[in-house]
Protein backbone atom coordinates (compact mmCIF):
# COMPACT_ATOMS: atom_id res chain seq x y z
CA UNK A 1 0.00 0.00 0.00
CA UNK A 2 2.92 2.36 0.76
CA UNK A 3 4.23 1.70 -2.73
CA UNK A 4 0.88 2.59 -4.29
CA UNK A 5 0.59 5.74 -2.18
CA UNK A 6 4.10 6.78 -3.19
CA UNK A 7 3.29 6.24 -6.87
CA UNK A 8 0.12 8.29 -6.57
CA UNK A 9 2.10 11.07 -4.87
CA UNK A 10 4.28 11.25 -7.97
CA UNK A 11 1.18 11.50 -10.18
CA UNK A 12 -0.33 14.20 -7.98
CA UNK A 13 2.91 16.16 -7.98
CA UNK A 14 3.29 15.93 -11.76
CA UNK A 15 -0.36 16.81 -12.31
CA UNK A 16 0.02 19.88 -10.10
CA UNK A 17 3.12 20.97 -12.02
CA UNK A 18 1.43 20.47 -15.40
CA UNK A 19 -1.69 22.20 -14.11
CA UNK A 20 0.33 25.24 -13.01
CA UNK A 21 2.11 25.33 -16.36
CA UNK A 22 -1.32 25.30 -18.04
CA UNK A 23 -2.43 28.07 -15.68
CA UNK A 24 0.36 30.39 -16.84
CA UNK A 25 -0.77 29.96 -20.45
CA UNK A 26 -4.28 31.22 -19.65
CA UNK A 27 -5.60 34.76 -19.51
CA UNK A 28 -8.03 36.07 -16.88
CA UNK A 29 -8.11 32.73 -15.04
CA UNK A 30 -7.42 32.81 -11.30
CA UNK A 31 -6.43 29.83 -9.15
CA UNK A 32 -9.14 30.70 -6.64
CA UNK A 33 -12.56 31.26 -8.16
CA UNK A 34 -14.12 34.54 -7.14
CA UNK A 35 -17.86 34.86 -6.64
CA UNK A 36 -19.23 36.59 -9.73
CA UNK A 37 -22.13 37.83 -7.66
CA UNK A 38 -20.04 39.43 -4.93
CA UNK A 39 -20.57 42.89 -6.39
CA UNK A 40 -24.34 42.56 -6.59
CA UNK A 41 -26.58 43.96 -3.91
CA UNK A 42 -30.18 43.27 -3.01
CA UNK A 43 -32.91 45.85 -2.84
CA UNK A 44 -34.64 46.46 0.45
CA UNK A 45 -38.34 45.80 0.85
CA UNK A 46 -38.74 49.48 1.75
CA UNK A 47 -37.27 50.83 -1.49
CA UNK A 48 -39.47 52.51 -4.08
CA UNK A 49 -39.76 49.61 -6.53
CA UNK A 50 -40.64 51.59 -9.61
CA UNK A 51 -37.77 54.02 -9.11
CA UNK A 52 -35.42 51.16 -8.29
CA UNK A 53 -36.26 49.28 -11.49
CA UNK A 54 -36.07 52.31 -13.77
CA UNK A 55 -32.62 53.32 -12.50
CA UNK A 56 -30.99 49.92 -12.96
CA UNK A 57 -28.08 49.77 -15.42
CA UNK A 58 -27.02 46.18 -14.79
CA UNK A 59 -28.94 43.03 -13.80
CA UNK A 60 -29.69 42.83 -10.09
CA UNK A 61 -30.50 39.91 -7.79
CA UNK A 62 -33.65 40.43 -5.73
CA UNK A 63 -35.36 38.36 -3.03
CA UNK A 64 -38.47 36.48 -4.07
CA UNK A 65 -40.55 38.72 -1.78
CA UNK A 66 -39.52 41.76 -3.84
CA UNK A 67 -40.35 39.84 -7.03
CA UNK A 68 -43.82 39.19 -5.62
CA UNK A 69 -44.28 42.91 -4.87
CA UNK A 70 -43.24 43.74 -8.43
CA UNK A 71 -45.70 41.14 -9.69
CA UNK A 72 -48.55 42.48 -7.55
CA UNK A 73 -47.93 46.05 -8.77
CA UNK A 74 -47.59 44.90 -12.40
CA UNK A 75 -44.31 46.79 -12.74
CA UNK A 76 -42.46 44.32 -14.97
CA UNK A 77 -42.63 41.48 -17.46
CA UNK A 78 -41.81 38.08 -15.94
CA UNK A 79 -39.65 35.78 -18.08
CA UNK A 80 -39.15 32.04 -17.57
CA UNK A 81 -35.63 31.10 -18.71
CA UNK A 82 -36.13 27.34 -18.33
CA UNK A 83 -36.80 25.01 -21.23
CA UNK A 84 -40.30 24.80 -22.67
CA UNK A 85 -41.19 21.47 -21.04
CA UNK A 86 -40.51 22.95 -17.60
CA UNK A 87 -42.54 26.04 -18.50
CA UNK A 88 -45.44 23.83 -19.56
CA UNK A 89 -45.37 21.95 -16.25
CA UNK A 90 -45.78 25.18 -14.29
CA UNK A 91 -44.73 28.83 -14.40
CA UNK A 92 -45.36 32.23 -12.87
CA UNK A 93 -48.80 33.26 -14.03
CA UNK A 94 -48.57 35.58 -17.03
CA UNK A 95 -44.85 35.01 -17.60
CA UNK A 96 -43.26 34.58 -21.01
CA UNK A 97 -41.19 31.54 -22.00
CA UNK A 98 -37.74 32.51 -23.34
CA UNK A 99 -35.43 29.53 -22.68
CA UNK A 100 -31.81 30.54 -22.28
CA UNK A 101 -29.70 29.59 -25.30
CA UNK A 102 -25.89 29.58 -24.79
CA UNK A 103 -25.49 30.17 -28.54
CA UNK A 104 -27.79 33.21 -28.34
CA UNK A 105 -30.03 31.96 -31.14
CA UNK A 106 -33.19 33.81 -30.21
CA UNK A 107 -36.21 34.64 -32.33
CA UNK A 108 -35.82 38.28 -33.43
CA UNK A 109 -39.56 38.87 -33.17
CA UNK A 110 -39.50 37.78 -29.52
CA UNK A 111 -36.66 40.17 -28.69
CA UNK A 112 -38.40 42.97 -30.59
CA UNK A 113 -41.62 42.33 -28.67
CA UNK A 114 -39.73 42.75 -25.40
CA UNK A 115 -38.40 46.10 -26.59
CA UNK A 116 -41.93 47.16 -27.57
CA UNK A 117 -43.31 46.30 -24.13
CA UNK A 118 -40.98 48.93 -22.68
CA UNK A 119 -41.16 47.51 -19.15
CA UNK A 120 -38.57 46.17 -16.68
CA UNK A 121 -37.84 42.44 -16.82
CA UNK A 122 -37.98 39.90 -13.99
CA UNK A 123 -36.28 36.61 -14.89
CA UNK A 124 -36.36 33.31 -13.02
CA UNK A 125 -35.50 29.65 -13.49
CA UNK A 126 -35.47 26.53 -11.27
CA UNK A 127 -33.85 27.77 -8.07
CA UNK A 128 -30.50 28.67 -6.52
CA UNK A 129 -28.69 25.83 -8.29
CA UNK A 130 -29.93 27.07 -11.68
CA UNK A 131 -27.88 29.74 -13.47
CA UNK A 132 -30.16 30.21 -16.48
CA UNK A 133 -31.90 33.31 -15.12
CA UNK A 134 -28.63 35.11 -14.47
CA UNK A 135 -27.22 34.03 -17.83
CA UNK A 136 -30.27 35.29 -19.70
CA UNK A 137 -30.33 38.51 -17.67
CA UNK A 138 -26.75 39.36 -18.59
CA UNK A 139 -27.27 38.44 -22.24
CA UNK A 140 -30.27 40.77 -22.49
CA UNK A 141 -28.26 43.46 -20.74
CA UNK A 142 -25.46 43.08 -23.28
CA UNK A 143 -27.84 43.64 -26.22
CA UNK A 144 -29.23 46.84 -24.76
CA UNK A 145 -31.94 45.96 -22.25
CA UNK A 146 -31.93 47.80 -18.95
CA UNK A 147 -34.01 47.47 -15.78
CA UNK A 148 -33.45 43.71 -15.41
CA UNK A 149 -33.73 41.77 -12.16
CA UNK A 150 -33.81 38.08 -11.35
CA UNK A 151 -34.62 36.08 -8.23
CA UNK A 152 -32.58 33.00 -7.41
CA UNK A 153 -35.26 31.14 -5.45
CA UNK A 154 -36.90 30.32 -8.78
CA UNK A 155 -40.26 28.85 -9.66
CA UNK A 156 -40.22 25.93 -7.15
CA UNK A 157 -40.18 28.34 -4.17
CA UNK A 158 -42.66 30.65 -5.92
CA UNK A 159 -45.03 27.70 -6.23
CA UNK A 160 -44.41 26.48 -2.66
CA UNK A 161 -45.29 29.95 -1.36
CA UNK A 162 -48.58 29.64 -3.28
CA UNK A 163 -47.87 32.73 -5.34
CA UNK A 164 -49.85 32.96 -8.62
CA UNK A 165 -48.81 30.32 -11.12
CA UNK A 166 -50.40 28.42 -13.97
CA UNK A 167 -49.93 25.42 -16.26
CA UNK A 168 -50.11 25.10 -20.02
CA UNK A 169 -53.45 23.39 -20.64
CA UNK A 170 -52.49 21.92 -24.02
CA UNK A 171 -48.71 21.57 -24.09
CA UNK A 172 -46.96 20.60 -27.29
CA UNK A 173 -46.87 16.79 -27.47
CA UNK A 174 -43.52 15.04 -27.34
CA UNK A 175 -42.78 13.38 -30.65
CA UNK A 176 -41.45 9.85 -30.88
CA UNK A 177 -38.31 11.13 -32.59
CA UNK A 178 -37.75 13.50 -29.65
CA UNK A 179 -37.97 10.61 -27.22
CA UNK A 180 -35.55 8.61 -29.36
CA UNK A 181 -33.05 11.46 -29.29
CA UNK A 182 -32.97 11.30 -25.47
CA UNK A 183 -31.85 7.69 -25.59
CA UNK A 184 -29.47 8.06 -28.54
CA UNK A 185 -26.34 5.95 -28.12
CA UNK A 186 -22.90 7.42 -28.65
CA UNK A 187 -19.65 5.71 -29.51
CA UNK A 188 -18.76 5.24 -25.82
CA UNK A 189 -21.93 3.20 -25.39
CA UNK A 190 -20.97 1.06 -28.36
CA UNK A 191 -17.47 0.54 -26.95
CA UNK A 192 -18.97 -0.62 -23.66
CA UNK A 193 -21.48 -2.97 -25.31
CA UNK A 194 -18.97 -4.54 -27.70
CA UNK A 195 -16.28 -4.95 -25.03
CA UNK A 196 -18.69 -6.49 -22.51
CA UNK A 197 -19.88 -9.00 -25.13
CA UNK A 198 -16.25 -9.82 -25.98
CA UNK A 199 -15.38 -10.26 -22.29
CA UNK A 200 -18.34 -12.57 -21.74
CA UNK A 201 -17.37 -14.73 -24.73
CA UNK A 202 -13.66 -14.86 -23.89
CA UNK A 203 -14.46 -15.77 -20.27
CA UNK A 204 -15.38 -19.28 -21.43
CA UNK A 205 -11.98 -19.81 -23.07
CA UNK A 206 -9.18 -20.61 -20.64
CA UNK A 207 -6.64 -20.17 -23.41
CA UNK A 208 -7.58 -16.56 -24.19
CA UNK A 209 -8.96 -15.44 -20.84
CA UNK A 210 -5.90 -13.24 -20.26
CA UNK A 211 -7.16 -11.05 -23.13
CA UNK A 212 -9.93 -9.80 -20.84
CA UNK A 213 -7.31 -7.91 -18.83
CA UNK A 214 -5.82 -6.29 -21.96
CA UNK A 215 -9.27 -5.30 -23.24
CA UNK A 216 -10.17 -3.75 -19.88
CA UNK A 217 -6.83 -1.96 -19.56
CA UNK A 218 -6.89 -0.41 -23.00
CA UNK A 219 -10.54 0.65 -22.88
CA UNK A 220 -10.20 2.17 -19.41
CA UNK A 221 -6.96 3.90 -20.35
CA UNK A 222 -8.42 5.26 -23.57
CA UNK A 223 -11.53 6.58 -21.79
CA UNK A 224 -9.47 8.47 -19.20
CA UNK A 225 -7.23 10.00 -21.85
CA UNK A 226 -10.21 10.86 -24.04
CA UNK A 227 -12.13 12.50 -21.20
CA UNK A 228 -9.09 14.49 -20.04
CA UNK A 229 -8.24 16.01 -23.43
CA UNK A 230 -10.80 18.79 -23.81
CA UNK A 231 -10.76 19.53 -20.07
CA UNK A 232 -7.07 20.36 -20.43
CA UNK A 233 -7.86 22.54 -23.44
CA UNK A 234 -10.66 24.44 -21.70
CA UNK A 235 -10.20 24.45 -17.90
CA UNK A 236 -12.41 27.52 -17.56
CA UNK A 237 -15.43 25.71 -18.98
CA UNK A 238 -14.65 22.64 -16.89
CA UNK A 239 -14.47 24.82 -13.78
CA UNK A 240 -17.87 26.35 -14.50
CA UNK A 241 -19.36 22.84 -14.76
CA UNK A 242 -17.72 21.80 -11.48
CA UNK A 243 -19.35 24.83 -9.87
CA UNK A 244 -22.78 23.52 -10.85
CA UNK A 245 -22.35 20.62 -8.43
CA UNK A 246 -22.09 23.07 -5.50
CA UNK A 247 -19.86 20.76 -3.43
CA UNK A 248 -16.36 22.23 -3.93
CA UNK A 249 -15.57 24.64 -1.06
CA UNK A 250 -13.50 27.82 -0.85
CA UNK A 251 -13.62 28.62 -4.56
CA UNK A 252 -11.25 25.75 -5.42
CA UNK A 253 -13.08 24.81 -8.64
CA UNK A 254 -10.43 26.45 -10.83
CA UNK A 255 -7.57 24.67 -9.09
CA UNK A 256 -9.37 21.35 -9.41
CA UNK A 257 -10.12 22.04 -13.09
CA UNK A 258 -6.39 22.50 -13.70
CA UNK A 259 -5.12 19.43 -11.82
CA UNK A 260 -7.80 16.73 -12.20
CA UNK A 261 -7.57 16.39 -16.03
CA UNK A 262 -3.83 15.74 -15.81
CA UNK A 263 -4.43 13.04 -13.19
CA UNK A 264 -6.92 11.44 -15.58
CA UNK A 265 -4.45 11.76 -18.45
CA UNK A 266 -1.57 10.08 -16.59
CA UNK A 267 -3.77 7.32 -15.19
CA UNK A 268 -4.93 6.58 -18.73
CA UNK A 269 -1.37 6.55 -20.09
CA UNK A 270 -0.13 4.27 -17.30
CA UNK A 271 -2.99 1.83 -17.89
CA UNK A 272 -2.24 1.58 -21.60
CA UNK A 273 1.54 1.30 -21.13
CA UNK A 274 1.22 -1.15 -18.24
CA UNK A 275 3.08 1.10 -15.79
CA UNK A 276 2.08 1.33 -12.11
CA UNK A 277 -0.95 -0.81 -12.96
CA UNK A 278 -2.12 -1.43 -9.39
CA UNK A 279 -1.97 2.25 -8.54
CA UNK A 280 -3.62 3.28 -11.83
CA UNK A 281 -6.48 0.83 -11.37
CA UNK A 282 -7.14 1.94 -7.77
CA UNK A 283 -7.00 5.64 -8.63
CA UNK A 284 -9.29 5.08 -11.61
CA UNK A 285 -11.82 3.34 -9.35
CA UNK A 286 -11.65 6.17 -6.80
CA UNK A 287 -12.12 8.78 -9.52
CA UNK A 288 -15.07 6.90 -10.99
CA UNK A 289 -16.67 6.56 -7.56
CA UNK A 290 -16.15 10.30 -7.06
CA UNK A 291 -17.81 11.03 -10.41
CA UNK A 292 -20.75 8.77 -9.52
CA UNK A 293 -21.12 10.50 -6.16
CA UNK A 294 -21.03 13.98 -7.69
CA UNK A 295 -23.54 13.18 -10.42
CA UNK A 296 -25.73 11.14 -8.07
CA UNK A 297 -26.00 13.80 -5.36
CA UNK A 298 -26.76 16.43 -7.99
CA UNK A 299 -29.48 14.21 -9.45
CA UNK A 300 -31.04 13.54 -6.05
CA UNK A 301 -31.04 17.27 -5.32
CA UNK A 302 -33.13 17.79 -8.44
CA UNK A 303 -30.40 19.38 -10.55
CA UNK A 304 -30.38 19.14 -14.32
CA UNK A 305 -26.80 19.74 -15.41
CA UNK A 306 -24.16 18.60 -17.87
CA UNK A 307 -21.94 16.19 -15.95
CA UNK A 308 -18.74 17.63 -17.45
CA UNK A 309 -17.24 14.22 -18.17
CA UNK A 310 -16.75 15.18 -21.80
CA UNK A 311 -16.83 18.90 -22.62
CA UNK A 312 -17.24 18.38 -26.36
CA UNK A 313 -20.43 16.46 -25.58
CA UNK A 314 -22.15 19.42 -23.90
CA UNK A 315 -25.46 20.47 -25.40
CA UNK A 316 -28.36 22.76 -24.62
CA UNK A 317 -31.21 20.34 -24.12
CA UNK A 318 -34.19 20.22 -21.80
CA UNK A 319 -33.70 19.58 -18.10
CA UNK A 320 -35.47 16.21 -18.40
CA UNK A 321 -33.02 15.14 -21.10
CA UNK A 322 -30.07 16.25 -18.99
CA UNK A 323 -31.34 14.20 -16.06
CA UNK A 324 -31.62 11.13 -18.29
CA UNK A 325 -28.07 11.81 -19.49
CA UNK A 326 -26.87 12.04 -15.85
CA UNK A 327 -28.25 8.56 -15.16
CA UNK A 328 -26.63 7.31 -18.35
CA UNK A 329 -23.25 8.65 -17.20
CA UNK A 330 -23.62 6.86 -13.87
CA UNK A 331 -24.27 3.56 -15.68
CA UNK A 332 -21.24 4.13 -17.89
CA UNK A 333 -19.03 4.81 -14.86
CA UNK A 334 -20.27 1.61 -13.20
CA UNK A 335 -19.13 -0.31 -16.30
CA UNK A 336 -15.75 1.44 -16.17
CA UNK A 337 -15.41 0.40 -12.51
CA UNK A 338 -15.90 -3.19 -13.68
CA UNK A 339 -12.94 -2.76 -16.05
CA UNK A 340 -10.86 -1.30 -13.22
CA UNK A 341 -11.68 -4.27 -10.97
CA UNK A 342 -10.62 -6.67 -13.72
CA UNK A 343 -7.31 -4.85 -14.05
CA UNK A 344 -6.77 -4.74 -10.27
CA UNK A 345 -7.43 -8.47 -9.87
CA UNK A 346 -5.89 -9.44 -13.21
CA UNK A 347 -4.00 -12.39 -11.74
CA UNK A 348 -7.22 -14.40 -11.63
CA UNK A 349 -7.51 -14.19 -15.41
CA UNK A 350 -4.05 -15.56 -16.06
CA UNK A 351 -4.81 -18.90 -14.38
CA UNK A 352 -4.99 -21.68 -16.94
CA UNK A 353 -7.14 -24.57 -15.90
CA UNK A 354 -6.28 -26.80 -18.87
Amino acid sequence: MNKIFKQFSYILLLSTIFGLIRYFTLEDFSLIKLDDKSNLTSVSIDDNLKSFLINLDLPEIIPIEIAKDIYDQNLAVFIDSRDLSDFNSGHVKGSLSIPYDPDNNYNDSVIDSLYNLDKPLVIYCSGEDCSLSGDLAYYLSEIGFMSIVYFEEGFPIWKNLEYPYSLVSNPKPVLVKDLNSKFKLNFIDYIIFISLIAICLIQYSNKYRFMIVYISRFILGYIFIYFSYDKILDPELFSSIISNYSIIPFGLENLGALILPFIELMVGIFLILGIFIDMASIVSMLLLLLFIFMIGQAYLRGKSIDCGCLLSDLSEVSSSEKRIYMLKRILQDICFILYALIVKYRAKFYINND
